[in-house]
């Protein structure tokens, strides 16, 4: 037998929204801080227009973020994973100040961070941060979101482009957040990039991450 899907059964499925931000001022001369975040989100909307309830998930993209990125996406989406892709090290993220004629840096610490994340009535579940070591803010962002994905090392745009493609993917194919990040390593280690032990998943006393589905 064969049975189809109509527009109104995904209408009832969950709805996903993805607050996703990047960031890179100013690089300057030295050419490992030349990134390529814009790119990275691109081969992301290309996958999640592939995966099976694509109807059912929203990519807010914003660049050149900062601080008030953050709030305003949390006040106007209310997203289930705010996302960061860009510099950073273990104790902030480099955000963008904005400006157009002498672009510059702006700095968030995960401290800061966390509390704008708790500063809503919908919180999100989810903090994904595709940066050099940003795992060093598992103990500030814990507090705010359920699960954390962040860098342990440094890592290159390859491997955060590759494992962006198909974590995001495979949760919008219904995945739970456990085989999503498992998909996302793969496809480092299948891209040959020796890099498979940078992406690191912290979660909440009490949640299992093989038990959370978003979409």
């Amino acid at each position: 037998t064969v049975s189809s899907i109509k527009k109104r059964d995904l209408s009832r499925k969950k709805k996903l929204c993805i607050l996703y931000m990047f960031a890179n001022p100013d690089p300057g001369p030295d050419p490992r801080k030349h990134i390529r975040p814009e790119a990275e989100v691109r081969l992301v909307q290309q996958e999640v227009r592939g995966s099976k309830f694509r109807d059912n998930v929203d990519i807010q993209v914003r660049p050149a973020a900062d601080f008030k990125t953050v709030l305003r996406g949390l006040n106007d989406h209310a997203p289930n994973i705010v996302h960061f892709s860009g510099h950073s090290n273990d104790a902030e993220l480099v955000t963008d100040k904005g400006t157009v004629a002498a672009p510059a840096s702006s700095y968030l610490t995960y401290e800061v961070l966390s509390r704008a994340l708790n500063a809503v009535d919908t919180a999100p579940k989810v903090a994904v941060l595709n940066s050099c070591w940003s795992a060093g803010g598992r103990k500030q962002l814990l507090k705010s979101v359920d699960v954390l994905i962040g860098m342990a090392d440094s890592i290159s745009d390859g491997a955060a482009a590759a494992f962006a493609q198909f974590f995001y993917a495979a949760v919008a194919s219904g995945q739970s957040l456990d085989s999503a990040f498992k998909q996302g390593v793969a496809a480092i280690e299948a891209s040959s990039i020796s890099e498979k032990n940078t992406p690191k998943m912290f979660y909440r006393i009490g949640i299992e991450p093989k038990d959370v589905v978003l979409v």
